[in-house]
């Protein structure tokens, strides 16, 4: 089973660099209440550099949940939280599942709307990182 690491921002409860280092993470999920984390940020900012050798930075296995309100009331939109997970944990058992297209059929389904509101939706949850990952 991978190791993921699910990231919870909070004052009290932020991990150093050290700390996650030592869990070493086979895949990583970043959170969006407290601000957001694309996963490129993980690949590609100076700042978390340090962070580059761990196996979920190398092999690509840093996702993003879509944004929620900081209450994290779970709303109509809690089954992409799920599907984040999966994919991030078993990218094995989820390999036929395009995230970004997945989420346009959500939305479109869901709300019954077009495909361009559906990517204004996907847009809106800061969810355009499933397009170039």
């Amino acid at each position: 089973m991978a190791r993921t690491l699910m990231g919870v921002l909070h004052p009290s409860k932020i991990l150093g660099t050290e700390q996650i280092l030592a869990l070493a993470p086979d895949a990583i999920v970043l959170p969006t209440a407290y601000g957001y984390h694309p996963p490129n940020e993980l690949y590609e900012a100076p700042y978390y550099a340090d962070l580059r050798q761990l196996a979920a930075v190398k092999n690509r296995r840093v996702a993003a949940l879509p944004w929620l309100p900081c209450n994290c009331d779970k709303r109509l939109e809690y089954p992409i939280e799920i599907m984040v997970m999966a994919k991030t944990a078993y990218p094995d058992r989820f390999a036929d599942i395009a995230l970004a297209d997945w989420l346009i059929d959500f939305y479109r389904n869901l709300y019954g709307v077009d495909e361009k509101t559906a990517k204004r939706l996907r847009t809106g949850q800061w969810m355009d990182w499933t397009v170039t990952n």
